[in-house]
Parts: structure tokens; sequence; C-alpha cells
């Protein structure tokens, strides 16, 4: 499962409390389900109607089964 929380909707920002509080959700949804996971800070750029580049920072959470670790 790959989960990307976004930190904008309907063009304006969201609360950092509402951004924790899907970050949590899912980790502890990864969690419950014995596995583990890896979280990583990205950019999610895309074009608007204007065709002007938009970016907005996201959260992307991963399970990690069967991985091997060096």
């Amino acid at each position: 499962m790959k989960a990307i929380i976004r930190t904008i909707e309907n063009g304006k920002r969201i609360s950092l409390e509402q951004v924790e509080k899907k970050r949590r959700a899912i980790k502890e949804k990864i969690i419950g389900n014995g596995m583990q996971y890896i979280e990583t800070e990205s950019m999610l750029g895309s074009v608007n109607a204007m065709g002007e580049r938009i970016e907005e920072q996201v959260f992307v959470i991963e399970d990690v089964t069967g991985e091997i670790y060096v």
C-alpha cells in the first residue's frame, strides 16, 4: 500500500493538525497490520488550468514487507 497525503485541498492549504491526523492514521493502520513503513516528504508537481506549474508538499507512506536492509 502506498498513501500520498496532500497538504492542499481545493486550492487551499490544509492545517498542520489535519495533515498530522491523516499521517498518524495511515501509520497506525500499517503498524496494526504488523508491518513497518517508510515515510518520505516530497513535492507533487502539476499544471493548473492556466498552464502554470504548481507544486505542493506531500508525504508518501508505504508499507514495507520482505525488503532487504543493507
